[in-house]
């Protein structure tokens, strides 16, 4: 008599059948599944490939409700020995080999649940479906790129035999890679940035992939972004305390780098023209040329300002009052940056004509009583008195706007504020 394989009906009791798989040459005799017959339930056995017990603590699969429709990820075959499909071993592995799970629960629109105190692990099928999905695109993925850098391989091997191997993208691979993501930029290598930035670049431009509305919403996240960046590296530096010839390079560069700002400051439409531009005033011996920190152009109007700046740590007025405890005088740096400001104006205006004709070249240049500013200083430096003489004297200097680091802070952090709706 053949040897037999398969299972056989044990137990034909009045709530279940009950069925034990037997595999004559291997000696295999074991529980593999149960039938009920007044409920909607299927209980498996998973059986090891020698028999025995597949899993190292789970025992058993019980499904409820699926009317022997079982779903996917789950083996449908005695002959494979119940359990998850081979498509789900990784989090079958992961499962058995970290908890210590008894049964794992499968119910037709059922709970989730990890119940570590019972030993039970509720699943549901739509959790199956996606996780089974979710696997099977990393197989095909790692399949379809192990095939190609063979191709490739082969190509650089045998050039003269082998075709070149088109360049093909393998369908899901970005939405694999990406649902691992942590949402931190430090993950991101900078090739990732660049493979980012160039497929954003690709879609934005080449293609109608990206609806006005997404654009829009991304410009706007995009802007979000970089205020914040800018704020953090405003507040760093704000933050310095010493007074140095660095600091103001340091506040020149930051400038430089982010002249948008340059909008907030004149409140109008203006573009950084030239940072250290010579605005004339040179002897006959080409001497005592004068260079204002930045030049600014509106631009629509084409009218130049002038911005002198120092940093939030320059002094505004004298640490001592000049009369009673309420009359403070401006510091040097303070006058002398309006005097400095004023005299580049002057010496501007005077060889407006000659200087506008060697700028032709890179655009015109007008001046209707250019704007004059400067950036100094911090107002939480000085006490109620002291602000009280400075507030007088900045609103009566009508030719120079005075403007200070902590207030340009501040209008920078409305603008976000405007932006993000907060």
């Amino acid at each position: 008599m053949a040897d037999f394989i398969g299972e056989k009906l044990e137990k034909d009791l009045a709530t279940k059948e009950v069925y034990f798989y037997y595999d004559d040459a291997n000696k295999i005799k074991q529980i593999s599944r149960e039938n009920y017959k007044k409920i909607d339930q299927i209980v498996h056995y998973p059986r090891g490939f020698e028999g025995g017990s597949k899993y190292k603590t789970i025992k058993k699969f019980i499904y409820k409700g699926f009317k022997n429709n079982l779903p996917v990820g789950v083996v449908k075959a005695v002959s494979y020995g119940w359990g998850f499909t081979k498509s789900l071993n990784p989090f079958a592995f992961y499962i058995n080999e970290n908890y210590d799970i008894d049964e794992v629960i499968i119910e037709k629109s059922g709970k989730i649940k990890l119940d570590i105190p019972n030993k039970k692990l509720y699943l549901n099928e739509i959790v199956l479906s996606n996780l089974n999905s979710s696997f099977s695109d990393i197989y095909k993925k790692n399949k379809e790129e192990v095939d190609s850098v063979l191709k490739i391989n082969l190509y650089k091997l045998f050039p003269s035999e082998i075709t070149k191997p088109e360049k093909t993208y393998i369908a899901n691979a970005l939405a694999t890679s990406l649902s691992a993501w942590g949402n931190n930029i430090d993950e991101f290598s900078d090739a990732d940035k660049n493979a980012i930035k160039d497929l954003f670049e690709k879609l934005s431009i080449d293609t109608d992939f990206l609806s006005n509305e997404a654009l829009a919403k991304t410009k706007e996240i995009v802007d979000n972004k970089y205020i914040q960046q800018t704020l953090k590296k405003y507040k760093e530096l704000i933050a310095l305390k010493t007074e140095s010839e660095s600091l103001e390079k340091q506040w020149q560069e930051f400038l430089k780098d982010n002249s948008w700002i340059f909008s907030s400051i004149f409140a109008q439409p203006v573009i950084l023209y030239k940072k250290e531009a010579y605005v004339g005033g040179k002897t006959i011996d080409n001497s005592n040329g004068k260079f204002n920190d930045f030049l600014i152009k509106n631009s629509l109007s084409d009218n130049v300002s002038f911005l002198e700046i120092k940093t939030h740590k320059t002094k505004m007025l004298e640490k001592t009052a000049y009369r009673g405890d309420d009359v403070y005088s401006a510091s040097k740096d303070l006058t002398g940056s309006i005097v400095q400001v004023l005299n580049q104006r002057d010496n501007f205006q005077k060889e407006f004509y000659a200087t506008k004709i060697k700028s032709m070249q890179n655009g015109n240049l007008e001046t209707f009583n250019s704007k004059c500013v400067v950036l100094i200083g911090s107002t939480k430096d000085l006490d109620s008195n002291q602000k009280y003489s400075f507030e007088l004297f900045r609103s009566n200097s009508r030719d120079v706007e005075i403007l200070t680091f902590d207030e340009l802070q501040e209008k920078i952090e409305s603008l976000q504020k405007v932006m993000t709706g907060k």
